[in-house]
């Protein structure tokens, strides 16, 4: 049986606070960059998003998630390998291109918003405005906008140089980001950047106690020069299909963080954002901080019902499930008809805390 319509906002948060997941093969030339001050790389690699650059990357991942229906997009780039081309010129000037056995698909993006066109259905979709929380896209896994996303979120972590790595042909300096809150499941973030530009070249994510990296994200080809203009505009056939949607859309399917104003702490966590146009709220720091969504009533049984279809265990008066690294949580209020998800980095400890905390919650004035 298919997982119900609400029912596929359990994952929303989850692949959402994860980002993207990966195997690997290394490159075999020797590199012979040396190494960088750590700060100074991770310096350079944070102001990386002013240079422009081309070419090919490919992610693979290797998480456990089970095949989610009408997520297969999204559980590919955690189970399986993705191949995207990119051109960037800015960040309100990029466009990447996903190719599968099934089609292409194109993103371009620019100051208004977002056009995807889909070979598969032969349509394009316009975005106005900026999505407060969706869903993991392979654009995601490029490495500068990976790198930098975990960077930003853990500006306190602990940093150290590693050995340099030849990638894409570039000799890159090397910097391990290691979590300091015993509670995430992530052990280390290893990040490969050109030591010139700071444009990040490899990711690799490795869980708690693994061997392995469950996700690598490098370029396999690349060139640090400006895209032409013309490739970063759409050049749409006439027989295209068109449409758009807003940003608000999001924010309409899953109803706003009103009817109970978030608690300033859950497990011993602050909150540190309320500005995800009031869908979602995030708690603590860096790669052990978690989110939390209010679920509207219609919502709520059904992600209650496929967090239990997939195997997640009671606790109180919610349920949870693990696929490390993710844990995730659907928890029933015990003074009203509401429910919350919540989904992080985190051990299950957290979450099951968090969970007690948010059952007892009262709705206060707005």
């Amino acid at each position: 049986m298919g997982l119900p319509k609400h029912g596929r906002w359990l994952v929303v948060a989850a692949l959402t606070a994860l980002g993207v997941a990966v195997p690997f093969v290394r490159d075999t030339l020797p590199a012979s960059t040396g190494e960088l001050d750590p700060q100074r790389l991770r310096d350079l690699v944070m102001r990386s998003a002013n240079v422009p650059h081309q070419g090919f990357a490919e992610s693979s991942g290797r998480l456990p998630i089970p095949e989610l229906p009408k997520l297969a997009s999204v559980t590919s780039l955690l189970t399986g390998t993705t191949r995207i081309r990119t051109w960037y010129a800015a960040p309100s000037r990029e466009r990447f291109d996903v190719v599968t056995a099934t089609g292409e698909t194109d993103v371009y993006r620019t100051a208004d918003g977002e056009l995807t066109y889909n070979s598969g259905d032969n349509r394009a979709t316009e975005l106005f405005g900026e999505v407060p929380v969706r869903l993991p896209r392979a654009g995601d896994l490029l490495p500068p906008e990976l790198a930098r996303r975990i960077l930003s979120a853990a500006p306190g972590d602990a940093i150290s140089s590693i050995p340099s790595q030849r990638v894409a042909g570039i000799s890159a300096a090397g910097l391990r980001l290691t979590p300091t809150d015993p509670d995430t499941t992530i052990g280390h973030v290893d990040i490969w950047a050109d030591p010139t530009s700071g444009l990040p070249l490899r990711v690799e994510l490795t869980a708690k106690n693994a061997a392995e990296p469950m996700l690598i994200t490098q370029f396999r080809e690349v060139s640090l020069t400006p895209p032409a203009d013309e490739v970063l505009r759409p050049n749409l056939a006439p027989d295209v299909g068109t449409g758009s949607v807003d940003s608000s859309d999001i924010e309409a399917a899953l109803g706003r963080f009103g009817v109970v104003r978030p608690p300033a702490r859950l497990a011993g966590r602050e909150l540190r954002m309320t500005d995800l146009a009031g869908i979602a709220v995030v708690y603590g720091t860096g790669l052990s901080s978690f989110v939390v969504l209010q679920l509207p009533r219609d919502v709520a049984n059904s992600a209650l019902n496929a967090a239990s279809n997939a195997g997640a265990r009671t606790v109180g008066t919610g349920v949870h499930l693990e696929i490390p690294p993710l844990s995730l949580a659907v928890v029933r209020s015990t003074t009203g008809r509401r429910a919350y998800l919540l989904a992080g980095l985190v051990s299950p400890k957290v979450l099951e805390q968090a969970g007690a905390e948010l059952a007892t919650l009262r709705r206060g004035p707005q």
